[in-house]
């Protein structure tokens, strides 16, 4: 009998990104926000609450990228919100089961 490995998160499609962290951004105890977007968020007048509906109705159109210093994959999710279309870079590993977000921005 053999067992099918679970695949890694750094190694998910786009689509399969997508709902990973639409799944995971339902329980905020799984979003851990950054010094670095916090300030981002602050310095740019973005919610916590449009950065959160971001993270669960946004998609990713651009390719992920591997952050190899960090060993993470790093995805960016785009929103409408709020009359602005929002970015939101969250960093993904397979060691960590948490959402870390990176930064925030307009696009």
């Amino acid at each position: 009998m053999t067992t099918k490995q679970a695949r890694k998160r750094t190694q998910l499609s786009k689509q399969q990104l997508e709902a990973y962290i639409r799944a995971e951004s339902l329980d905020s105890q799984n979003v851990f926000f950054t010094n670095h977007v916090k300030q981002q968020m602050r310095k740019r007048h973005i919610s916590v609450a449009c950065v959160i509906s971001t993270l669960r109705e946004g998609r990713i159109k651009r390719t992920p990228e591997p952050n190899t210093m960090l060993g993470t994959l790093e995805c960016r999710m785009e929103h409408y919100c709020t009359g602005h279309n929002v970015g939101v870079v969250v960093a993904i590993s397979d060691d960590v089961p948490d959402l870390v977000l990176v930064t925030a921005m307009y696009i």
